[in-house]
């Protein structure tokens, strides 16, 4: 589904969706110069959107238990775990569409206040929105591998980059490794490519500054989340 907007002397239209999908994996740079000119974002929203309901449709039931098993603490109680099983499962779907684009708007105001409010810049919120839309759909075929993974016996929810190091490395299971193995490598790569939206956005500022803003706000948001066990 494409966007029509009026367009114009000498301008052009963004990109097809197709396009879009495989520029923001291959060429972001391309894109975030096309979507500055022309923010189109309601086809891809609607496309985060299918692909969260979808994901949770597809879910066997044994398999969302364990999947959230492991994210809960392994003190809760049992009846507390069904209550709360029962509720996210029925709900699950309405949750996962409301906070979607309660996630896209949160980034983008976060990028208004540090680079309009704070820097003094000019984008709009529509540009912002629509850059962080489209970088959101690497985090979405992340959720997507991470399923299939555990759909083929994985019990890994999350992929993170320290999996690789745990032959080398022992984190133990405290508070530092918990922060660590929560740690979305399709996350980090969300925030680098989000960051060459805002270098495009804002001439005068970096994208390396841009990803270390959001890669910031990303580990406070997984050190908050860590202080929970399990």
């Amino acid at each position: 589904m494409e966007q029509t907007t009026t367009r114009g002397p000498g301008e052009t239209a963004a990109p097809n969706l197709l396009v879009r999908v495989g520029q923001v994996f291959a060429a972001p740079g391309r894109l975030f110069e096309a979507l500055a000119a022309r923010p189109v974002w309601l086809d891809v929203f609607l496309l985060l959107i299918a692909s969260t309901v979808a994901s949770q449709l597809v879910i066997p039931e044994e398999t969302f238990r364990a999947i959230f098993m492991q994210q809960i603490p392994a003190d809760t109680p049992p009846e507390q775990i069904e209550r709360i099983l029962s509720f996210t499962r029925t709900w699950g779907l309405v949750i996962g569409a409301v906070s979607l684009p309660l996630a896209l708007v949160v980034v983008a105001g976060l990028l208004i206040l540090a680079y309009n409010v704070m820097l003094g810049g000019d984008a709009t919120f529509r540009q912002l929105f629509s850059a962080t839309a489209h970088a959101f759909l690497i985090l979405s075929a992340g959720g997507w591998i991470v399923l299939a993974l555990i759909l083929l016996g994985s019990e890994q929810v999350v992929l993170s980059p320290f999996l690789a190091l745990e032959g080398f490395l022992d984190l133990g299971d405290g508070y530092l490794a918990r922060i660590a193995y929560r740690i979305n490598i399709f996350a980090v790569w969300t925030c680098a490519v989000l960051g060459i939206a805002v270098g495009k956005l804002y001439p005068k500022r970096s994208a390396g500054g841009a990803t270390t803003y959001l890669l910031v706000l990303y580990l406070l948001l997984v050190a908050v989340s860590a202080l929970q066990g399990g």
